[in-house]
């Protein structure tokens, strides 16, 4: 069977990992050059300003990624370190070449960047998480680099063109006021899913092919089956309460005033702009897995998780500004849907394995979460950081948002997501015919 375009182009990156680097490197450093000789830069501001977060981003979040998901490495800390660092400023420097088309404001630059960092993040973790279980699987270092481009690098394409085709079609049916937001966080999807083809499979190559292997992964210090019976259940009760309350109170504020005197959310979204979002996604999904369930799953799940960000958002926030939803919306559902892609990606193998469902939905979320939960911290942590350096209403929806992003990963994409995925058992999947490693 032919390689796909993700295992041929992440295989030939690897095998010409000196040349790619270079060549990324390159690129930045003459893109930036233009800005850093007249201070042409996005919205009247610029990205080379000390004063703008872009520049100190990647110095958070690569190191928090690296030591939480992967025993410390001063390997792995110059890959992350050096991938994030050049996604971002490679993203920074596109869209200050876009925004000379597409008015943009700095805080749309910000919000953009935001999502690029947290899904170059994601990309990152799930291949060296990826490399590592190959390695520890007794293969070498080539079969290895092969086996996480045929899982991550099929992962990075599905999710990024997906994402790519939605955010395309808002484009397109939105309202003019939606335009550069959409483009912004388009160009920030595109640069991240490319690097994740090129630049980290030569950066993997390069720095982390030695005759020393990654370290094993440690122990949990604390399972679940180390919790008292009761914990279980009880939680996963007021997670789902809490759930349908915020989603209950956000389609109040999205369709009526839920309380007197308030305005409702829907005069501050672009209901056409949504509900393309929300469908071109689960369209995205069936075309990639051939799935109903797995699509319509997608589409319920992504509403959900909307309707339910919007009721936290309005709790948290108040007065809530008009520009807050439709950024809620699209820095919420983009990269929930990378995370929900690997989570798919792991429900597949698994169930193709053989697995009963409850152990397919332990497994998979156990595998998943090594990256997942990394990438979850590093959000966090950007979100908190950047609201506690603004003031107004840009810190309050900051913090709001890390808030949701929370509850979003941990209620709709780790609880609510498996036990609708592996409805209908391994009939429904589409099974490609590859090596038995791959998975």
């Amino acid at each position: 069977m032919k390689p796909s375009l993700a295992v041929r182009a992440s295989c030939w990156s690897a095998d010409h990992a000196s040349a790619v680097i270079a060549l990324w490197l390159v690129f930045v450093a003459v893109a930036e050059l233009p800005g850093f000789a007249d201070g042409h830069r996005l919205g009247g501001g610029s990205f080379s300003d000390p004063d703008v977060a872009a520049n100190w981003w990647p110095l958070v979040a690569a190191p928090i990624a690296v030591l939480l998901s992967v025993p410390f490495s001063r390997l792995l800390l110059l890959v992350s370190a050096l991938f994030i660092s050049v996604v971002t400023a490679a993203s920074a420097t596109l869209l200050d070449t876009v925004s000379e088309s597409v008015a943009m404001s700095p805080l749309t630059g910000d919000a953009a960047l935001l999502v690029v960092i947290t899904v170059s993040v994601q990309h990152m973790l799930f291949a060296f998480c990826r490399r590592r279980e190959a390695m520890a699987g007794g293969h070498d270092a080539p079969r290895a680099a092969r086996i996480v481009a045929s899982t991550a690098g099929n992962a990075a394409l599905v999710s990024g063109s997906g994402v790519a085709a939605s955010l395309a079609a808002v484009a397109l049916a939105g309202t003019a006021d939606l335009l550069p937001l959409v483009t912004a966080v388009l160009v920030a999807v595109l640069v991240s899913t490319v690097a994740s083809l090129s630049l980290l499979p030569a950066l993997n190559d390069r720095v982390l092919t030695t005759p020393r292997s990654l370290p094993p992964q440690p122990p949990a210090r604390l399972t679940v089956g180390d919790l008292p019976r009761f914990v279980r259940p009880t939680a996963i009760a007021a997670g789902l309460l809490t759930l349908g309350a915020a989603a209950g109170y956000g389609s109040l504020r999205v369709f009526a005033p839920g309380c007197p005197g308030c305005r409702p959310l829907v005069d501050d979204l672009d209901a056409c702009g949504v509900l393309t979002l929300l469908v071109v996604l689960g369209v995205a999904t069936l075309v990639a897995y051939r799935r109903p369930v797995v699509a319509l799953a997608t589409f319920l799940l992504n509403g959900i998780a909307a309707l339910a960000g919007l009721g936290l958002l309005a709790v948290l926030v108040d007065p809530l500004p008009a520009w807050a939803p439709m950024v809620l919306v699209i820095v919420l559902l983009v990269p929930a849907n990378h995370l929900q892609v690997y989570l798919l990606h792991r429900l597949r193998s698994e169930t193709l394995a053989g697995m009963s469902r409850r152990n397919t939905v332990a497994h998979a979320c156990r595998r998943a979460w090594s990256a997942s939960g990394g990438t979850l911290l590093v959000t966090v942590v950007m979100w908190l950081v950047w609201g506690l350096t603004e003031s107004g209403d840009v810190r309050e929806f900051a913090l709001a948002t890390a808030a949701i992003l929370i509850a979003d990963t941990l209620i709709v994409r780790f609880l609510l997501l498996p036990r609708l995925a592996v409805l209908g058992g391994r009939t429904n999947w589409w099974r490609v015919k590859g090596p038995k490693d791959a998975r």
